[in-house]
């Protein structure tokens, strides 16, 4: 990881403590980033013409706020495109993977 970012196991701890503490915040926003070791692997997944230097990011925002959490997808490109291949392929590749492991309703 860079300076810049730090891994979930180096902050579930810190996040952890927050959450379980004696009171429980009213607010919590956590944004993700997808490692940049794994554009090569999406853009294969979404037959993107992007190359993994094209991406400046892929997150996911994560906000708990009035007892509702709420998730946000983002994509950062370094290049200018009107393709927005790479912005839907991300919000399905987030949406599989919340299906997998959750029991959800995604709207």
């Amino acid at each position: 990881m860079s300076e810049n970012f730090v891994s979930w196991a180096g902050i579930r701890p810190v996040v952890f403590s927050i959450i379980q503490g004696k009171k429980v915040p009213t607010k919590l926003k956590l944004v993700f980033a997808l490692p940049s070791d794994c554009y090569t692997d999406i853009l294969k997944q979404c037959a993107s013409s992007l190359s993994p230097s094209d991406l400046g990011g892929l997150h996911l925002h994560i906000l708990y706020e009035n007892d509702a959490i709420t998730l946000i997808t983002g994509t950062s490109l370094n290049v200018f495109t009107l393709d927005k291949t790479i912005d839907s392929c991300w919000d399905n590749v987030v949406r599989t993977l919340l299906k997998q492991h959750f029991d959800i309703e995604i709207i």
